[in-house]
Order: structure tokens, then sequence, then C-alpha cells
């Protein structure tokens, strides 16, 4: 990308001219059109990281020059690069927009937004996209837009990099904004969207793209585009598999493509591996669909069911959610699901409570076959021999809490396994909770880490290190858990940074995990739903 030598005169001049009679000063256009040329060439360019994602300059890789800035950390498709546009664009204001993206660790492809973050009037954040485009991995693409409109309303303005869905780390490069209608020129790919099957791209799936597939597949494609078109499958490569789902797609026998399911090799890969595996298939928020019954799916039945505990010394109970076509031959993976504090068995599960869907998030993730079938159990978590229910917040209730850990081992996973048709062993065996469930969850699998092969936390409660478990032994000695998955939100107002606590202490002790920040994530049920999503499509695999 190549412009002009900037001038700088003119920019002082009427920036003084504007200070001096009153009006809001701003930044002025170079004699070549350009507020701002953003190389990074040695520097930042006034950019930071968005959410916990670090940046750095990099001469790994560029578009043009020797380096580009790299983004990297990312935890959530959010975190990204910004940079404060409030000395450049003005409300109501049209400009021209352009950066160049591209990153070469993930998945074949990735889709890429360049967004506008501003306050408006009522003093809200708001955030408007202003250009789009998917990548291929290694592959620069231009984010291009020559006239976006500044909202009239905005303040405090922003402009930021950002990924639709993955956590991949990527680079960033020449990044120009000029006077509205500017074309401004880039060596990067135009950035079009790759729709599956479409391998001619021209809007259509049809014998045209099935020939081109199979030719493909024999000879090599044209381009890499066409490639990536091709794997419908989206497992990385373009074999017969992919040919069939488009003949049966065309044929109308599908109505969609599958997508390949995270699998093992024979024999455990590491936590490390799966971590890293997972972490590019990680959502930052369920989509919208998965919450709700869908028309021919069938979905699990909840059961309330009581059992005797020696722990507590009474009768207990919790919810059971069995899968639909439950049946005594055959046999099912677990999954335990913990509530928070001055919760029950019931909260997770509620049908009341529309910010759960529990029941059709499983349901629905089971019947597309992205999960596998299981057994979801929702127990009480506060185990007091003395008392039944917690009375206050205290050190006394938080011990009870801290006995689950008994109940659960002695008594009510002994239940299950007697009563229902399960599998057994860590690799059939997962562990979540929410809130103090989640505290639970991690401090449970920190001592009993040959159980649970599978373990998450959503917005944990603080107590597990530094308190249960010191800061030098919050790790896992041995049998390490295939994934642990933490969860939190950036609205969280109860526990607020305490996950980000534990995170950095995993993170010190080279604990392999993913950590998932929802942004705008409360402590509640978007954080609740985010997490079971992805949770239960990456267990028992």
């Amino acid at each position: 990308m190549k412009l002009k030598k900037r001038h700088r005169s003119a920019s002082v001049v009427l920036a003084f001219l504007m200070t001096s009679t009153g009006l809001q000063a701003s930044a002025a256009p170079e004699q070549d059109g350009c507020y701002f040329h953003d190389t990074f060439e040695g520097t930042l360019s006034d950019w930071s990281g968005r959410g916990v994602a670090k940046i750095q300059t990099s001469d790994q890789a560029a578009l043009e020059g020797q380096e580009s800035l790299f983004i990297s950390g990312r935890t959530a498709a959010w975190n990204g690069a910004i940079k404060d546009l409030t000395a450049v664009c003005h409300a109501g204001e049209a400009y021209s927009f352009s950066a160049n993206v591209m990153y070469s660790q993930g998945g074949t492809s990735d889709k890429f937004y360049l967004k506008l973050q501003y306050t408006d009037a009522k003093g809200q954040p708001c955030y408007d996209t202003i250009a789009e485009g998917t990548a291929l991995r290694g592959e620069w693409i231009q984010l291009f837009n020559p006239e976006y409109t500044i909202p009239a309303d905005a303040e405090n303005i922003s402009f930021y990099a950002e990924t639709a869905d993955s956590a991949n780390d990527f680079y960033l490069d020449e990044v120009v904004t000029a006077i509205s209608g500017t074309v401004i020129k880039s060596r990067a790919a135009a950035g079009t969207e790759i729709i599956s099957g479409d391998i001619n791209a021209d809007g259509m799936i049809n014998i045209f793209d099935l020939t081109l597939a199979k030719q493909g597949v024999l000879k090599g494609f044209r381009t890499s585009r066409a490639e990536a078109a091709a794997d419908v499958n989206q497992d990385g490569q373009t074999d017969t598999e992919d040919i069939r789902q488009i003949k049966d797609f065309i044929m109308k026998k599908i109505t969609a493509f599958s997508k390949a399911e995270i699998s093992v090799p024979e024999g455990h890969v590491s936590a490390e591996e799966f971590t890293a595996l997972c972490s590019t298939k990680m959502k930052e928020t369920e989509p919208p669909e998965e919450r709700n019954e869908k028309s021919g799916v069938s979905y699990g039945t909840v059961k309330k069911i009581s059992y005797y505990s020696t722990t507590c010394k009474r009768e207990r109970n919790f919810n059971i959610l069995l899968p639909a076509g439950y049946s005594e031959d055959k046999k099912y993976p677990v999954l335990y699901a913990m509530h928070g504090y001055w919760q029950n068995e019931d909260t997770l599960i509620s049908e009341e409570d529309e910010t759960m869907r529990t029941r059709q998030i499983v349901g629905n993730a089971i019947a597309s076959g992205e999960a596998e079938d299981m057994i979801v159990v929702f127990p009480y978590i506060y185990a007091s021999e003395t008392q039944p229910a917690c009375s206050g917040m205290d050190d006394f209730n938080n011990a009870a809490y801290d006995n689950f850990i008994n109940d659960l081992t002695n008594d009510l996973m002994p239940y299950i396994a007697s009563h229902y048709s399960i599998k057994t062993g860590r690799d059939n065996t997962a562990l979540t909770g929410f809130s103090m469930g989640g505290r639970e969850s991690l401090y449970i699998a920190m001592r009993k880490p040959e159980l649970f092969g599978y373990v998450g936390a959503i917005c944990p409660a603080p107590g597990v290190s530094p308190g249960l478990i010191s800061q030098a032994d919050f790790k896992f000695k041995e049998s390490a858990p295939y994934l642990l998955l933490l969860t939190a939100g950036s609205n969280d107002q109860v526990i607020y940074d305490t996950p980000a606590g534990y995170h950095k202490i995993l993170e010190n002790n080279q604990v392999p995990h993913i950590w998932h920040y929802v942004n705008g994530g409360y402590h509640g049920g978007n954080c609740i739903r985010a997490h079971l999503y992805n949770f239960t499509r990456f267990i028992f695999k």
C-alpha cells in the first residue's frame, strides 16, 4: 500500500484556527487525503490491546515494509486491537477506512471485522461494523469501506479489529483513515465471504460446483478460496467426504453440511493438545437459536430424585436430565452441573427461568451430533450434617459447600452408578458449576483429579486459591483433565475479577486451560448459557 508523504503544516494551522474560534479541534487530512497511515514500523501508533489481548510490533509478517502489529493472548472473539479516533473523526461525518489483517495458525478460514466503538447520546456503549472480510490461513485481506458515516450522536469514538468467532492470534498492518470516497489500494485480497459448497463463487451450489470439487480433489484447486469452499465439513482437508456431502446437498438429501466433530486419536492426546484443539472451536456466546426448542428435535426428560447421604445423614434431592430416547441397553457419560450460593438443584435446569435454557442447549447439541448423548445431574451442593440449607454467607456456610466433595464422591456418584446406565471413569465423567458451584468444581477437580476428565467453572466464587489451595499448589500434579474451561463475564458485579485471578494463577502454573471471557456477560444466565454451549460440545470426545 503506497500513500504520499504527509505534511503537517495544514493540520497545525487548521487546529489553531478551530481552537481560537471555539470550534471542536480535530485532525485535518494531509495533502494525500489521509488523516493517518499506521505502518507499525517500530511503533504501536497509539493502538492498544482490547480485552486481554496483547499487542506488539512484529517482523514475522508484514503486508508492506518490515513489521506489522501482532495481536496475541486472545481468549474471546472481541479481544483485539483498538485505537482512539476522538481527535480525528467527527460525529455525523463520513470517512474512508482501511485495515489489513492476516492469521497464520487456526482453522482453514476466519472472519474478521473492523468495527466502531462509541458512546451514544444516552451514555450507552455502542458497536457498529465498518467493514468485514473472510481470510484464509496465511492470507492477508483488506477490510475496506470508502464511505462510512460516524453516527450523529457518537462520542468517545474508537475503532478496533476483531474476529467473528475464533480466538486466533492475528496480524494488523497498513491502517488508513482518509477523506470519504478515497480509494485505498492494497495488495491484500478483498476478503469476500467463502460459502461452503459454492466453489465457483456464483452464489449457488449446483452440479458445476460438484464437478469443480471432483476435479480439485483429483488435480488440485485453481485457488485457495475454491479449496476452502469445497471443504464443506471444515476438517482442514478436501476429500471424498466433502464430495459426498456436496452431492447429497444438490440432490436435496441434506439441507446443511455437517461439520467434522472434534475427535481424539486412539489413545488420548495430551491436555495441551486437546485444549488447543477446543480453543479453535470456541464461541464467545451461544447462537440465539440454540436456546429454543426446534421442530423435529426430541429433548431430554428432567426428573427429581432423592438419595440418602451418609455425609449429611439425611435424604437429599438432585435433578437428572436423561437424554431423549434414554435406554438401559445403552451406557451414557455423566456431567455434574452445580449451582451457586443460596441456590439449589432446580436453578440450572429451571424451565421457569428464561435465562437458563439448559435442557434446550444440551438437547440441541446432542440432536445436531455436536455433543455426545449424555446424562446431566444437578445436585444440591450445600452439604451440612447439622442444617439442611444455607443460613448466611460466612465461613460456617462456606465449609458446608466445600463439604460437597464428600457427598459427591461417597454418596451421589455411587448412587448414579447403581441406578442408571452410565459409563464410568474419568473419560466419561465431567464436572462444572456456576459461582459457588464453580468454586467447588475447581476445588473438587484439584483434589480428585482421577475422577474427572473434563472440568468447567462459570464465574467461580473466590476462596479456592488463595484459600483452600495455595497458589503454588493450584495445579494438577498428575491426571490433569483433558479440558479445563474457565468462563467469566465482563459485567460481573458479584465476584468481579475473581475468575481472572484464577486464570492468572493457572497461567503462572502452566496449567492448560481455556479462558472464556464473555463481553457483556453478567453473573448469571448469559455466562451460564455460553459456557454450557461450548462445554457440552467438547466433553467426552
